[in-house]
């Protein structure tokens, strides 16, 4: 359209285009409205589908922590958790409901059956959830008395952050069942490092234990205890007293 047109001509031939191409704009108008109620369509059918779940799994919880002391309960309770994965698949609430049903097969001592529980989610499990699930399947190997491949699920390369301090207390804790205890009191003092208030005490005491334990198969640090405890023996020789006041001592000790 020429920019010297005049008004009048300009409307002309947009009346023009309009009587030869209304049918093609009313087509689309309706497609571009159609659209939009669709997507809205759409929008709210997820948004109810997640709240169908998210009450779904609530129930599921409760039934749950029912079935953690009574064998017919925890039956039911699986039944009701394998249900919700059929129902909700690869999403993260089936992963969650996974863990819950190896957590109930754990505290019922099938020990397999939880692990294969966990196995089942771990390839749907998202970025978020993974860490999770690989700590806790890490946890069930060494429970199996299997620390080798305990360590060697800690070792797949995930985003471990937000779970760096449990991730490394496993790892600690695997290693300690291979009687690795420096590496242990290594990945201990890095939980200590990344963990929160909470969690210190429990794991200082772990870096504490080992650093005592390690330290006293150190031959240096071995004979110079024996060498303390040689000058111990020599000192109640220096009056009759010493013998008595350490019997005290004992005494007290042991009371």
């Amino acid at each position: 359209m020429a920019l010297d047109t005049s008004e009048e001509e300009q409307i002309e031939k947009i009346q023009t285009f309009l009587r030869q191409n209304g049918w093609f704009l009313a087509i689309g108008l309706v497609l571009v409205l159609g659209g939009n109620f669709g997507f809205r369509s759409w929008e709210d059918q997820k948004q109810a589908a997640a709240e169908a779940a998210s009450d779904a799994f609530t129930t599921f919880q409760a039934a749950a922590r029912e079935g953690k002391t009574d064998d017919d309960k925890r039956a039911a309770a699986m039944d009701l958790g394998d249900a919700f994965i059929a129902n909700h698949p690869g999403t993260d609430y089936a992963v969650l409901a996974g863990l819950q049903i190896a957590k109930l097969h754990f505290s019922a001592g099938n020990l397999s059956e939880a692990e294969a529980a966990m196995r089942a989610i771990t390839a749907a499990a998202s970025s978020q959830l993974a860490p999770l699930v690989q700590i806790r399947l890490a946890r069930l190997l060494g429970a199996q008395d299997r620390p080798e491949e305990g360590l060697t699920v800690l070792a797949e390369p995930l985003e471990w952050a937000g779970f760096m301090a449990a991730r490394h207390e496993v790892e600690g804790d695997l290693l300690y069942q291979l009687d690795r205890l420096d590496e242990a009191r290594q990945a201990y003092q890095l939980a200590v490092n990344t963990a929160g208030e909470e969690g210190l005490p429990g794991l200082t005491m772990k870096v504490e234990d080992l650093t005592f334990a390690t330290a006293s198969m150190d031959p240096a640090i071995s004979d110079e205890s024996s060498n303390n405890e040689a000058a111990s023996v020599e000192a109640p020789a220096a009056g009759p007293d010493a013998s008595a006041d350490g019997s005290q001592a004992d005494s007290k000790d042991n009371g």
